[in-house]
């Protein structure tokens, strides 16, 4: 009886291990993994840089593995949505999260 299990066991080893090895290459990365990095969002004046006039605002979103540098990808991406003639001013952080 004991031959049969262990018979059973080794043939579903390499199934269950291949299994495994499939779902993790499809991208479901581990809680430490997933953690890496942070998204920030911030909110920034559309300044006229003519008269130095404000025009609404907008909204800018970066990531980067450190909080400093994904706050500056953030106000970038505000500045790179401005026209010409137009700049982001007067960022308010918004909001920051790991991931």
């Amino acid at each position: 009886m004991k031959d049969l299990a262990m018979r059973r066991l080794l043939a579903v080893s390499p199934l269950v291990t291949t299994v495994v090895a499939a779902v993790f290459s499809m991208g479901v990365a581990a809680p430490a993994q997933a953690a890496s990095g942070w998204t920030a969002h911030v909110q920034c004046t559309k300044m006229r840089i003519s008269d130095n006039s404000a025009h609404g605002f907008v909204q800018g979103h970066g990531w980067a593995k450190t909080q400093p540098d994904a706050w500056k990808a953030a106000i970038k991406d505000a500045n790179d949505q401005m026209r010409e003639g137009y700049r982001a001013k007067h960022c308010t952080k918004k909001n920051i999260t790991r991931g």
